[in-house]
């Protein structure tokens, strides 16, 4: 996979009781042909004496402590800790690092089914879940945990989804972004070492991330172009009703009501809604605000076409650096490929095709197989093309395979 950052950057007794045993041996042993008068009691008697003494002495020994549990079922306090909020700033009493993983997604949960499609499902379950928000009805997230498992078995075995996420244009744009953050907050984390069950928490917390939205009302989402200044202040609250409805909805889980609160925080302060700093703000938040900057640039606007991944990330690299730690960013150049194998891409010479493979030389040029011709005509006989063999040619723009007709 090519990364951005070649674009930018048996036990033996002691002697002591072998002597013994020896020397009690010999002298048990008769020196002359003729027994003693009065033989002493055989040393095999007095030996299974000793021996029913030290098992006597075990039994009567305490038992030893139990070994400590097991890495996989371990606490995240240590973790988590720095995360938490002080306490007069912190939103509810319990802090984020309070929270176990075995309480939020119990271990004995099955493992995904294969074969699943994630995208689709987390899709379905969300819309489902924006429509009992905005109804004011209740709703349960035991189906998203099951999605945030899969989305991370997935992305830990090949990138089908990233491509997804990359390329994906059609459906509800706010559902749409929802998935894509987790999608691409889960493979920021692989770069940071999470453990498995954080990288669940976390494509968790990034599902929901932007539930306060549909809380809003539903013309200023709808609403295309420029907003005004009090537009953004009412829009700027969705993060602030997101907290207050995980709170309610799950309150065994207090971290994720609290990095939802946080999405839009920022470590210099200029984020919002309360202006945190620094280590105020949970590193879930965090990973998943960049990667909800990241998608919106992936994505096409009304007034500008979406950016190719690189495109993207050097923009982020100028405009956001200030806000985020440096190891986030360093995970996201790591992780992040410029055109991963899958992608669909339309060439400057007006030809469609699939990339097969990169070039660790040439990251902007990788090998294409050509199915559609500069007319859109489908080729019966795709054609492979080597982009770092060909200057004049080179990738225009990502495009949807799910919207092709083929």
């Amino acid at each position: 996979m090519v990364r951005l950052t070649d674009l930018i950057r048996g036990t033996k007794s002691p002697p002591e009781e072998e002597s013994a045993e020896k020397k009690a041996a010999e002298e048990a042993a008769p020196s002359k042909p003729a027994p003693p008068p009065e033989p002493e009691a055989p040393p095999a008697i007095q030996l299974k004496a000793l021996r029913e003494q030290v098992l006597r002495e075990a039994a009567e020994a305490p038992p030893p402590p139990p070994p400590p549990p097991p890495a996989e079922v371990r606490s995240v306090e240590s973790r988590t800790a720095a995360w938490a909020l002080p306490q007069s700033a912190a939103p509810a009493p319990a802090p984020v690092g309070t929270v176990s993983y075995e309480r939020s997604v119990p271990p004995s949960k099955p493992e995904p089914a294969p074969g699943v499609d994630w995208y689709a499902q987390a899709e379905s379950v969300l819309e489902a879940i924006a429509r009992a928000v905005r109804q004011g009805r209740p709703f349960s997230l035991s189906d998203l945990s099951q999605i945030a498992s899969g989305l991370v078995t997935s992305l830990a075995q090949d990138d089908r989804l990233l491509v997804r996420a990359i390329s994906h244009q059609s459906g509800s744009s706010l559902i749409g972004n929802m998935v894509h953050v987790a999608i691409y907050a889960v493979k920021i984390g692989m770069g940071m070492a999470y453990r498995p069950d954080e990288l669940v928490r976390l494509a968790l917390a990034a599902l929901v991330h932007d539930l306060g939205m549909f809380r809003l009302p539903a013309p200023l989402l709808e609403q295309q172009g420029r907003w005004s200044p009090e537009q953004i202040a009412i829009m700027q609250r969705h993060s602030l009703l997101g907290e207050e409805l995980l709170r309610q909805m799950a309150p065994d889980q207090p971290w994720l009501a609290e990095v939802v609160g946080q999405e839009h925080e920022r470590v210099n302060g200029t984020g919002y809604p309360r202006r945190l700093q620094g280590h105020q703000i949970h590193e879930f938040a965090l990973v998943i605000g960049l990667a909800d900057i990241l998608d919106a640039m992936l994505r096409s606007r009304a007034n500008r076409q979406a950016l190719l991944p690189y495109e993207a990330v050097r923009l982020l690299l100028s405009r956001e650096k200030a806000g985020f730690p440096t190891k986030i960013f360093k995970s996201l150049l790591q992780q992040f490929s410029l055109f991963p194998v899958g992608t669909w891409v339309k060439l400057t010479s007006g030809e469609i095709g699939e990339v097969i493979r990169s070039n660790p030389r040439f990251p902007l040029r990788p090998a294409v197989r050509v199915m559609v011709d500069q007319s859109g005509q489908r080729l019966r006989e795709p054609r492979e093309l080597d982009l770092s063999s060909s200057p004049l040619v080179h990738v225009a723009e990502i495009v949807d395979r799910v919207q092709m007709a083929f």
